[in-house]
């Protein structure tokens, strides 16, 4: 099992990673507007976005997380700064630190990463 914890601020947050052997730090950013509401999110999943690129014009590497009230199709996924651009509900963090917790998560897919958003 692998566990994503995300604990907000006013304007960014931290997530940290753990599963796997690995454990990964790193800021995050959402859209101030429009936020995931706090809570415990199961069976969420490792996967790409279909219909939205990485850097190197592959489908992006995301975290997403089903059953979210008020939402469809959120994800935690890469961005650029301005970060909260990048954002219409989802969670971003830098491209590397997506891509770390993606390859560390096995299987893809496997609705076995529990998230927690906390502030």
């Amino acid at each position: 099992m692998y566990k994503i914890t995300v604990t907000r601020g006013e304007e960014d947050g931290t997530l940290t990673f753990n599963g796997g052997g690995k454990m990964i730090s790193t800021k995050c950013y959402w859209n101030l507007d429009k936020k995931i509401p706090a809570g415990t999110y199961a069976n969420c999943s490792a996967t790409t976005m279909s219909r939205k690129k990485n850097s190197k014009g592959n489908p992006r590497e995301a975290v997403f997380l089903p059953n979210v009230t008020g939402f469809s199709g959120i994800f935690i996924h890469m961005g650029k700064p301005p970060y909260a651009q990048w954002s219409d509900g989802c969670i971003v963090i830098e491209e590397s630190k997506i891509i770390d917790i993606y390859k560390a998560i096995t299987p893809k897919n496997g609705h076995n990463v529990t998230v927690v958003i906390s502030g």
